[in-house]
């Protein structure tokens, strides 16, 4: 039975609060670890998470998305489903981790980078446990227990990062702070989870676990490609240049990611109602994709026209004066703000319809394409060059997303977005020129400037509810906006 409008609603809430701690903890972490080390220990620490990050991208395996889809479509099956996904989850982290280890033997490691290494390894591979947690949640549609488990690893992580920095414990301080904020955080998702919700169970044959493994392997690897795609320009930046352009690019570009974590609530909370839509209300699903990609594009717009225009001083405000040069790698990296949460929902469709496939061929182009442009651009360019390399890869990845899913009904009809979005950007810069030498006055004018001319654009209002209302219960679509395609 589809849940009522409001469950939606409140799935989201919970998960936007959540995210907002996650940014704010985020930031914290993030600006206080690139003004408290040197740029070089900074651009040797982002190397080594994102080496670390893009091996524990395998674990991920697509596990999550298989087991939310098929909880809700079986509710009673739910224990074996989360025991299968917690043994493929492990299996997971155990191969990703053997394969770490073999990095050091080959590239010549020092002792300090070889413990940073496993360090970061440890943090991702407990973050990925906690999400297979928070997937209970979310396939329960129970997200109200992640605010206050965000709550505490949060503070948890601004508490011991802090403090590794001002005992000046450097960037293996650092990520021995991370690795315990994130093992109790492991630890609370799963107490809630099993103790709550679902209690897992090992009983189950070993079919059932091919089965699993088989159908997550696709979703898996098209995430592995993607994940990867997000850490290739800083593993290219530490190949072919030095340390310091890893910096001046994985300061802006982790700005960038974080940033994107309010639209994944969206997606998230979306998530089971796309799944449960799909196979039985096409067109609600249909018509549900449309409000998610035309609002998400109206929001996400606002911080991307507003950060490129004013990269120096933010650089400056973020990161501190020796980020100063990475002024442009923010103003390019900005703009992808809009597509790369678009194409997190568009996704979030493809799995939802059972066609995670298509996901697999384009991010593996992209991520080879991304692979093949730093090779020209990061030697000539530095971090600026792979700055436009990101861009274009994650341009790509929107594009293919959205023709795939046009192919199966899933059309984004967003040209009417796109143009008030323009009329509203051009109004923004309008704003934001004249205070050009006052960013933080700029910031809010641009700001009011956009939301009203949005307002003033009907961008926003009660139609809106209207169409939630009309996709969470069977009927005709709704007749929508004059001149807009249904």
């Amino acid at each position: 039975m589809t849940p009522p409008p409001r469950s939606l609603a409140r799935n989201f809430l919970a998960l936007a609060v959540s995210r907002l701690i996650q940014i704010a903890s985020g930031f914290f972490v993030l600006l206080a670890v690139a003004r408290g080390l040197p740029l070089d220990a900074y651009g040797e620490y982002a190397s080594l998470t994102a080496l670390a990050g893009a091996v524990a991208a395998l674990t991920y395996f697509g596990i999550q998305q298989i087991m939310i889809r098929e909880m809700a479509a079986a509710p009673a099956a739910a224990p074996a489903l989360v025991g299968q996904a917690l043994v493929l989850r492990l299996a997971m982290i155990a191969l990703a981790g053997l394969g770490l280890a073999a990095v050091p033997v080959f590239g010549g490691y020092g002792r300090q980078a070889v413990l940073g290494l496993g360090l970061a390894f440890g943090v991702e591979a407990c973050r990925s446990r906690a999400m297979l947690g928070c997937a209970v949640f979310q396939a329960r549609e129970r997200m109200g227990y992640e605010p206050p488990l965000s709550i505490v690893s949060g503070l948890a992580s601004m508490a011991f990062v802090g403090a590794a920095l001002w005992l000046d414990l450097g960037y293996t301080g650092v990520l021995a702070g991370l690795l315990l904020a994130a093992g109790l955080h492991m630890a609370l998702v799963w107490r809630v989870a099993a103790g709550r919700l679902v209690r897992p169970t090992f009983r189950f044959g070993t079919a059932a676990l091919w089965r699993m493994c088989a159908e997550s392997a696709v979703v898996g690897l098209g995430i592995f490609f993607h994940q990867n795609l997000f850490r290739a320009n800083t593993l290219a930046l530490s190949f072919w240049a030095d340390l310091a352009a890893v910096a001046d690019f994985q300061a802006p570009h982790e700005f960038i990611l974080k940033l994107e974590i309010l639209p994944q609530a969206l997606m998230l909370a979306a998530f089971p109602a796309l799944s449960r839509l799909a196979p039985v209300d096409p067109p609600g699903a249909r018509r549900l994709f449309r409000l998610l990609f035309r609002h998400t594009l109206h929001v996400m717009a606002l911080p991307s026209i507003l950060l490129a225009f004013f990269a120096e001083p933010a650089c400056v405000l973020l990161f501190g004066q020796k980020f100063e040069g990475s002024a442009m790698v923010l103003r390019l990296l900005s703009l992808a703000l809009a597509p790369l949460a678009l194409d997190m929902l568009v996704n979030n469709v493809l799995v939802a319809i059972g066609r995670q496939r298509y996901a697999l061929y384009y991010a593996a182009a992209a991520l080879a394409l991304n692979a093949a442009g730093n090779w020209y651009a990061v030697p000539r360019y530095g971090a600026v060059g792979s700055a436009v390399v990101a861009l274009c890869s994650y341009l790509w990845l929107l594009v293919f997303s959205t023709r795939f899913a046009a192919r199966h009904g899933f059309r984004a009809h967003g040209l009417g977005a796109l143009v008030r979005v323009l009329c509203a950007g051009g109004a923004c810069l309008g704003a934001c020129f004249p205070l050009r030498h006052l960013p933080l006055a700029g910031l809010a004018a641009g700001t009011v400037v956009y939301c009203g001319v949005l307002v003033g654009l009907k961008a926003f209002g009660p139609h809106d509810l209207a169409e939630l209302r009309s996709v969470m219960q069977p009927g005709p679509a709704p007749a929508g906006r004059p001149g807009e395609n249904p």
